[in-house]
């Protein structure tokens, strides 16, 4: 049985909606063809040397737009009434359902993506923003989201290196909590996973969270 969606049109985007009012979500058919988004694209450079018997392989971070024209699925939301169960359940027919009908779009990228908030702790602090982007950009980054949108992560991106970053360098913390998401993501995660999301060679460059891919069919 095809899930019944209500779809409201927005700016470059809809707003896709179970018709039982249980979970919604925004859906993009071609990211960042008119506001560029960026991503951390994580990879690996071997350092060799057989006379120093030295072989070391390094996690690197190269900032991109990789992923511009790719189909996106964010801002997911739930009704506060329903346990995580529940959640997991309308969010994984809510992405069923919207990778069903991106597949069916003439008009889109080969991929769905859908990105994860990076792992924060107790006081929601995220190690991976203290270890980098905090050092380019002095002011709070949740003040800043809510000031600018979805824009504030391009604007960050104007600050950040363009050069290769080794991940080392950001120290352990940083480099152990890249892409794993946040606690409070876990069923978006689990629907996500549920409808043949998984993990790509991206991050996001605020505070390392996974951006997760699914291909779309050829038609």
């Amino acid at each position: 049985m095809t899930e019944r969606l209500i779809i409201t049109p927005e700016a470059d985007s809809e707003r896709l909606a179970l018709a039982d009012g249980s979970a919604s979500m925004r859906f993009v058919p071609r990211l960042g063809l008119k506001l560029p988004r960026y991503h951390f694209h994580v990879g690996r450079i071997v350092h060799a040397s057989q006379e120093l018997d030295l072989f070391r392989v390094q996690t690197t971070l190269l900032l991109g737009n990789d992923l511009t024209g790719s189909a996106e699925l964010s801002d997911f939301q739930a009704r506060p009434d329903l346990d995580d169960t529940a959640q997991a359940e309308a969010f994984t027919r809510l992405v069923s359902a919207a990778t069903a009908r991106a597949d069916s779009m003439a008009e889109r990228g080969d991929s769905l993506v859908a990105e994860l908030p990076g792992w924060h702790d107790a006081r929601g602090q995220s190690p991976f923003w203290h270890a980098l982007g905090a050092r380019f950009y002095r002011g709070d980054p949740a003040t800043a989201q809510l000031r600018l949108g979805e824009a504030w992560r391009s604007h960050l991106a104007a600050l950040l290196p363009r050069q290769t970053i080794y991940l080392s360098f950001l120290g352990g913390e940083a480099e152990a909590r890249l892409g794993q998401p946040d606690t409070s993501a876990a069923t978006i995660a689990a629907a996500l996973a549920a409808c043949g999301f998984k993990a790509s060679c991206h991050v996001r460059i605020n505070d390392g969270g996974p951006v997760l891919r699914r291909r779309l069919s050829d038609g």
